[in-house]
């Protein structure tokens, strides 16, 4: 038997050789430490991803339909700036402002029944005020009535995939709205990669807006108070009603890192300035741990050409296969130098080929391990070739296969 004292000189040495053991296993290529645990969150639902690479990052119940309050209006402003894109509306057009647009509740622009608004101060008036009224007066304006342009926020959710997401009015005023944070993450992803030139004007901080005949009015603040607080935020969207708690969507990017981070049911029972002073804490705590532990590795640019792709019974034979938005990982900062990538071409694309068509992706990996993936698009239209181009291919693949077979 040991005596006490070689008992305690033992574990000693026990413990001073895993510790560097450790050290040392730290070292090795491959042997990263992991991120640091998330922090604890107290809200419904949440989550933290990396809109270049949709990577999540940290979550909890994330597709779980909740009440989205004014983060509604986020569909809202998706519907609009479809239709000036694609010429329905103009951001110059006067909009006339019915009773009903007048008289809504809750958050408002304070416009005024019977003047116009420009349609680029309601959009003011929705991002920065998160007016209802403003919300109503664009619905009517590029539908007709509030209920048409509700269908079309549902139709637009039902095109993206958002399969916890309902909507029943353009502002969220009702408590009946359902949208999960999952659904959030794909329909804030597409909205700013479809409509990057709406992204500035969620970043406003103030607008002041004064009904023609009124007295001036003092400028109302974004109630987004990361946009002060927090360097690098750039959007989106607060919300609030007492059902669904204290929301946001918050959009920030530092060093190549581009984040999204989405608050639901924080906070619920709490005073407003007690609600949004806790929201913005538990937001501020979701980001800087996701900055603490991550990494964005850019291995290409937007639109570089990373290959071509064979093309089937077309006028031509290949397409260059071109990144969209660029190519990129997001890693834990200890793997950021061992992020390789591997680009797979599709084989069986058959003309016609249009440009942006996905034609591949690139898959990247540590390790041997996969941590995300690219798309890779087509970067010219390809049309069908002539009868002879066409009988030609058939024939060939046909050999093709015939021979891979053997």
């Amino acid at each position: 038997m040991f005596s006490s004292g070689k008992r305690l000189f033992l574990v000693r040495a026990l413990i001073s050789f895993l510790l560097t053991c450790a050290a040392l296993l730290s070292l090795v290529p491959g042997t990263a430490l992991a991120a640091t645990a998330p922090p604890e969150i107290k809200a419904d639902s949440y989550l933290v991803a990396d809109l270049n690479t949709g990577r999540v990052l940290m979550s909890k119940d994330i597709d779980t339909a909740c009440v989205p309050a004014s983060l509604t209006k986020i569909m809202t402003m998706y519907v609009l700036f479809d239709a000036i894109s694609n010429g329905e509306v103009s951001l110059d057009d006067m909009v006339p402002i019915s009773e009903l647009a007048w008289s809504t509740e809750g958050s408002k622009m304070y416009v005024l029944v019977g003047t116009e608004v420009k349609l680029e101060d309601l959009v003011k008036g929705v991002t920065v005020m998160s007016g209802n009224d403003a919300c109503v007066a664009i619905a009517e304006h590029l539908a007709g009535n509030v209920q048409s342009f509700v269908d079309r926020m549902n139709e637009k959710a039902r095109s993206l995939g958002l399969t916890q997401t309902h909507f029943v009015d353009p502002n969220g005023l009702s408590d009946d709205n359902r949208v999960s944070a999952n659904d959030l993450l794909k329909l804030v992803t597409s909205y700013a990669n479809v409509h990057p030139e709406a992204m500035p004007y969620h970043a406003i901080k103030e607008f002041a807006y004064t009904a023609p005949g009124e007295r001036p009015m003092a400028p109302q603040f974004n109630r987004n108070r990361l946009l002060w607080s927090y360097p690098g935020t750039y959007g989106l969207k607060t919300g609030f009603t007492t059902k669904a708690g204290f929301n946001t969507v918050v959009m920030c990017e530092r060093d190549g890192l581009n984040l999204v981070a989405i608050l639901l049911g924080s906070a619920r029972g709490k005073s407003i300035d007690d609600g949004e002073r806790e929201r913005t804490a538990l937001v501020t705590s979701m980001l800087d741990w996701a900055y603490a532990n991550y990494s964005y590795v850019c291995k290409a640019e937007p639109n570089t050409v990373v290959g071509k792709a064979r093309v089937w019974k077309g006028k031509g034979k290949w397409v260059e296969a071109v990144t969209p938005s660029g190519l990129g990982a997001t890693v834990e900062k200890e793997q950021k130098d061992q992020v390789n990538y591997t680009v797979e071409l599709r084989s069986d694309l058959e003309a016609p080929i249009k440009r942006g068509q996905k034609v591949g992706e690139v898959v990247f990996t540590v390790d041997g391990q996969e941590v995300g993936r690219s798309n890779l698009v087509a970067g010219d239209d390809v049309p069908k070739g002539n009868i002879f181009r066409v009988i030609w291919d058939v024939i060939t693949r046909a050999l093709g296969r015939a021979f891979s077979k053997t």
